[in-house]
């Protein structure tokens, strides 16, 4: 893992600072799970995960539940560089798989540098609110399902699991998926943006 990925990675809280410690413990081991779960390296030249600061594909929601938390994890606000941010939007992800399970979740998105907040971070964010999102969910399952994560083509994993590469396949997808949506004009002639995330969704594919 890159010294780059894994400080984002420890960075990286969705819980608001004035939640209790018992918690905030419980969010940072599933986050430290997380790390050791992520790619290591990648042949490719522009490995996806590149395209932003962090994406936690975690479902710390289910882990809450598992634990008796009396509250379900918001994504509308979560931690980026430290900094408590207020999601510029959260898409709501709906599919349904190959075998008839009915899935929703969540993908909270952050645009810009919270200390260097640009025009143009606020223009993408503002034409991402404004986005109609029905029907992208059941768009990105069919991209996750035709082009999944392959080891050692997209890049490695520590634990090579079937659950594992579907949570790589999904999230990969959701992430192209955006991208397609937003338009050059938005781009600003940047090479990439900055973008932070957090999600729910835990790749079920089938």
């Amino acid at each position: 893992m890159t010294d780059s990925l894994q400080s984002r990675l420890a960075a990286a809280d969705p819980v608001d600072t004035d939640v209790d410690a018992r918690l905030n413990e419980l969010v940072r081991d599933v986050v430290a799970a997380t790390e050791a779960e992520a790619t290591t390296a990648s042949p490719s030249p522009a490995p996806w995960w590149k395209r932003r600061r962090i994406t936690i594909p975690i479902g710390v929601a289910g882990v809450l539940a598992l634990t008796g938390a009396a509250f379900v994890l918001p994504l509308d606000r979560f931690g980026v560089g430290g900094i408590t941010v207020d999601a510029d939007v959260v898409i709501p992800i709906s599919y349904t798989t190959d075998t008839g399970v009915d899935v929703d979740c969540r993908y909270a998105i952050y645009y810009g540098d919270p200390t260097d907040r640009t025009e143009s971070d606020e223009r993408l964010a503002a034409f991402m609110v404004e986005q109609d999102w029905s029907g992208v969910g059941q768009r990105m399952y069919v991209r996750a399902i035709a082009n999944p994560f392959v080891p050692g083509r997209d890049g490695g994993l520590q634990s090579d699991t079937q659950a594992n590469r579907d949570q790589m396949s999904l999230s990969i997808a959701i992430s192209d998926v955006i991208e397609e949506i937003i338009p050059d004009d938005l781009r600003d002639n940047r090479e990439g943006l900055i973008e932070s995330s957090v999600t729910d969704c835990q790749g079920k594919l089938h």
